[in-house]
């Protein structure tokens, strides 16, 4: 009887995605995914990951799945990478949000401080 990643492995060779693009994702490189292809034990959530990115219900092969409903019409979390522009606005807008933070808990700090006096 075959293992988890034995059937894993089945599954991603009947379609027609290649391992880079798997990888891609899963957000996985591709030597873990050979390594998950031999775990005999693959963890419940490391095969639902598989089975939104490969949009294959595995529940028929592991019943122990837990039901997500409908898991396999969410998207995937797929990221891709920033532009310059878009990375320092991203930079500009948290540093924003770290110096509010930082006067609010500072005006915090004060008002606890002019209590206790």
């Amino acid at each position: 009887m075959p293992h988890k990643g034995e059937i894993l492995e089945r599954a991603v060779r009947k379609t027609a995605i290649s391992i880079s693009e798997l990888a891609r994702k899963v957000d996985y490189d591709r030597g873990t995914i050979y390594r998950h292809f031999k775990d005999e034990d693959l963890e419940d959530s490391i095969i639902l990951k598989y089975s939104k990115a490969l949009k294959n219900d595995f529940r028929k092969e592991f019943p122990q799945l837990p039901s997500y409903g409908n898991l396999l019409q969410e998207p995937l979390n797929e990221y891709r990478a920033l532009t310059l522009s878009e990375a320092l606005q991203e930079a500009d807008m948290w540093k924003e949000k770290y110096i509010s933070l930082l006067e609010q808990y500072n005006n915090l700090l004060k008002k606890m401080v002019d209590e206790d006096k």
